[in-house]
């Protein structure tokens, strides 16, 4: 009987020997699974505005519906820059949210319709293999710290240009041999997470050759051309992640804008490569993370319709092959990372 009541109370003080053994751990609450999804950390650097930037090249069938467009954007440049601006032919609009679906419309492909096309190109297109018209001409993903900048190429290398820049009731001539459009773009992150940027237009002339730089505290050397800053063109905005800078050229001829975005003229050196900004490699990150605009990456057919209605589009009403037209840059900020002193 004495061995049965031991035996009993034994088994009994097992599990409690067990419990104190191992601890509490298993019993608390804190060390059940995180509910819901994390966001994944930033891979940027603190203190950093990555930006997405691309070249787009409209037809001289869009020409409407990009002042459609236009009409419907914000201008945040005070007047005064925005009368220097103009007096140049350049103009500068925020695309937010807003204009989305006229964003998408304006840049999704177009097909080429049978009347536009050689017998060669009906043939590839017969076949399914003739290409749809693509309005970006380049992209890139680029991510910099406060107060750092790049360069983005709007033009071709052009044998010889001449520009004029208009300041109020003056201007200034001059002229370069082997000439490329590039815009200075640097960019400084702010407490309230909106980023203040600034725009430079550049002209980039000659040929590329051997020169000394400072990389930091150090001596390099570096091969690159010329360049001539437009300085008197240059201004400063504040946008928030999400939104979009819109650089066109206002239609005025022989201005600063035409040089930078007419592409119904554009003639490209042979000889002479395009040339390279040397501060940001190209990737192939998804267009649709950065424009959502360009989700939808199907042909333009819905602007070869018409709509009924006073603001009707007609923009391939003409029989006529759609030809080159303008270009515009649109630069939209992606991500903001803060400074790591607070």
């Amino acid at each position: 009987m004495v061995g049965l009541i031991l035996k009993s109370k034994l088994s009994l003080l097992i599990p409690v020997l067990v419990l104190l053994a191992v601890g509490c751990r298993n019993l608390t609450v804190n060390d059940q699974p995180p509910q819901g999804n994390l966001l994944p950390q930033s891979q940027m650097e603190s203190d950093s505005v990555a930006v997405r930037v691309a070249v787009a090249e409209l037809d001289d069938h869009q020409k409407e519906e990009f002042e459609s467009l236009i009409a419907t954007t914000d201008q945040k440049l005070p007047l005064e820059i925005r009368r220097r601006l103009d007096d140049n032919g350049l103009r500068v609009s925020i695309v937010t949210n807003y204009n989305t679906a006229q964003m998408q419309r304006l840049l999704a492909p177009r097909n080429l319709k049978p009347e536009w096309l050689s017998a060669t190109d009906l043939e590839l297109r017969n076949a399914g293999k003739l290409e749809p018209l693509r309005r970006i001409t380049s992209q890139r993903h680029v991510e910099k710290k406060r107060g750092e900048s790049f360069t983005v190429e709007v033009s071709s290398v052009r044998p010889r240009s001449t520009w004029t820049v208009h300041s109020g009731t003056g201007s200034v001539s001059d002229q370069a041999d082997l000439a490329q459009c590039q815009m200075r773009i640097t960019s400084w992150p702010r407490p309230d997470g909106s980023v203040k940027m600034e725009l430079i237009p550049e002209i980039h002339y000659g040929e590329s050759l051997s020169r000394i730089g400072v990389d930091g505290q150090n001596f390099a050397v570096e091969k690159r051309r010329d360049f001539k800053q437009l300085r008197s063109l240059g201004f400063t905005i504040e946008i928030q992640p999400g939104e979009t800078i819109l650089v066109a050229p206002t239609g005025k001829l022989e201005r600063i804008g035409e040089l930078f975005f007419n592409a119904a003229n554009e003639i490209a050196d042979p000889e002479q490569p395009q040339a390279e900004s040397g501060s940001v490699a190209e990737d192939d990150i998804d267009t649709d993370e950065f424009f959502p605009m360009l989700k939808k990456d199907t042909p333009a057919d819905t602007a070869d319709v018409s709509v009924s209605g006073s603001d009707s589009r007609l923009a391939s009403d003409s029989s006529q092959r759609p030809r080159p037209w303008q270009r515009f840059l649109l630069i939209r900020v992606t991500e903001v990372t803060p400074s790591a002193i607070r």
